[in-house]
């Protein structure tokens, strides 16, 4: 976006030299900054005086960015540094090349089916993610949505949002574009829990399947009443191609009651998965898949040493008469368990950074009926018929077998360890939901994954 009149671009705040004004709201400026000191460009975004003053907002602040920075997730935006120069709360985070969601609506209109469900996937597992750390976002909405030239999402400014927040909004006369997607019972005095983010993430796929959110209104007081007590919109009545088990989904998504909602983000993903058709299911698959790829660290370099030795073509050792008995070949190792969106189609082989283009080293491919495998021996010269009546000839003495080889194995890392009883993979997105079930109950996720740097501008979106 264009600098707009009265933004610091230019000047320097701390260790940072502010160049670029990359959104601007209710909370706060973000900018385009070069950092002197660290000699890299990153986000920053600066608090607002009055957010920096309340002493509640800055405690949720150093709280929530303490524990969002920790979260191995990659459609979290890292968390680099926070903290206050001068009076003023800052956060320091990754600059990422894209836009944010809401721009790209207003730019190119709704979605299609497959890509809203793609989007919001990856928004669903930064969700999961944060809730089982302890962490609601509490103000989900495509303004907080980065997206990539490829389609690779990211949510941004987790847990800023609060009832004081809220008011302050109010106040500032900034609400109604927030309060778009509020859960009813943000506007009471019930329990919010981190279903408020299942019904905001509801409405946000509304927003991506139609091109407008479920509710419109001029005031925030006509909003809170159509949260509140208006029927749930069907998206298929609003545009033209939406499959009608959007309505059905969409409709236990934004619930009035938080317990009939679904039980976690990626169950709303999942339903949104499967209110599509056969052919925009498999397109849903392939765009993730294609945004990992573009995104993702990739897998190792092929022509890259083995980390382990074969173990799968050592012959079985036979011991001798007096001999001690080998200790046994270890077990090989088992496939890697595949992350997210990552997971192949049943019956189809798999691909990207996440999948395994063959068998787990140390182990040799199993053949069709014909091939040789690497543990089967060739077979040696073939031997004269032996004339008749010799064939009850005494054996010829044998050479004594060799003595039993041991093979060693490299420690298998934590990040291509199998769960001990693992969770069975379905097709396409089957398989983030039960990853998502895993993480919730085993307290699992998803294994480290390197910065990926990017250098380009972003329209990023304060509060």
């Amino acid at each position: 976006m264009s600098d707009a009149q009265g933004s610091r671009v230019g000047s320097t705040f701390g260790p940072y030299r502010l160049t670029r004004l990359l959104g601007r709201g209710g909370m706060g400026e973000v900018y385009e900054a070069e950092h002197t000191v660290k000699e890299w460009t990153v986000a920053v975004k600066l608090m607002s005086e009055t957010f920096s003053k309340d002493p509640v907002f800055r405690e949720r602040m150093k709280r929530e960015a303490r524990i969002t920075g920790r979260l191995q997730e990659p459609h979290v935006v890292p968390i680099h540094d926070y903290g206050e120069i001068d009076g003023q709360m800052y956060l320091e985070m990754r600059l990422i090349e894209g836009t944010d969601l809401d721009n790209l609506l207003k730019r190119f209109g709704p979605l299609t089916p497959p890509r809203a469900v793609a989007i919001i996937t990856q928004v669903a597992s930064a969700l999961d993610a944060a809730h089982a750390a302890g962490v609601m976002h509490r103000d989900v909405k495509p303004q907080n949505i980065l997206v990539t030239r490829e389609d690779f999402a990211y949510l941004v400014d987790f847990g800023i949002a609060s009832a004081t927040t809220d008011e302050k909004l109010t106040q500032l006369g900034t609400a109604v574009g927030t309060w778009k997607y509020m859960a009813p019972e943000r506007f009471s005095n019930d329990e919010v829990t981190y279903r408020a983010d299942i019904y905001a993430l509801a409405c946000v796929l509304h927003e991506c399947l139609t091109g407008s959110p479920p509710y419109r209104a001029d005031s925030a007081s006509m909003l809170v009443t159509a949260h509140m007590m208006d029927p749930i919109p069907q998206p298929s009545t609003v545009r033209a191609g939406i499959p009608k088990a959007f309505d059905t989904m969409i409709a236990r998504g934004m619930a009035k009651q938080p317990g009939d909602r679904y039980a976690s983000a990626g169950d709303l993903a999942l339903a949104a998965h499967e209110a599509l058709n056969n052919p925009d299911q498999d397109h849903a698959a392939d765009i993730l898949r294609r945004s990992q790829e573009a995104t993702l660290p990739g897998p190792p370099d092929p022509a890259a040493p083995p980390t382990m030795p074969a173990t799968a073509a050592t012959p079985p050792a036979r011991p001798g008469p007096a001999a001690t008995p080998p200790r046994p070949a270890p077990t090989p190792q088992q496939p890697p368990y595949y992350p997210a969106a990552a997971a192949p189609a049943a019956g189809s082989p798999p691909s990207g950074p996440s999948a395994v283009a063959g068998p787990p080293r140390g182990v040799a491919p199993s053949g069709p009926a014909g091939t040789v495998r690497a543990d089967t021996p060739a077979p040696g010269p073939r031997r004269p018929a032996s004339p008749a009546g010799s064939r009850r000839a005494a054996p010829s003495p044998r050479a004594s077998p060799p003595p039993a080889r041991r093979t060693t194995r490299e420690p298998v890392g934590a990040e291509h360890r199998r769960p001990a009883n693992p969770p069975a993979h379905r097709p396409g997105i089957r398989a983030r939901r039960v990853r998502d079930r895993a993480a919730a109950t085993h307290g699992r996720s998803w294994p480290p994954w390197r910065s990926c740097w990017f250098s380009s501008s972003v329209e990023l979106v304060s509060g």
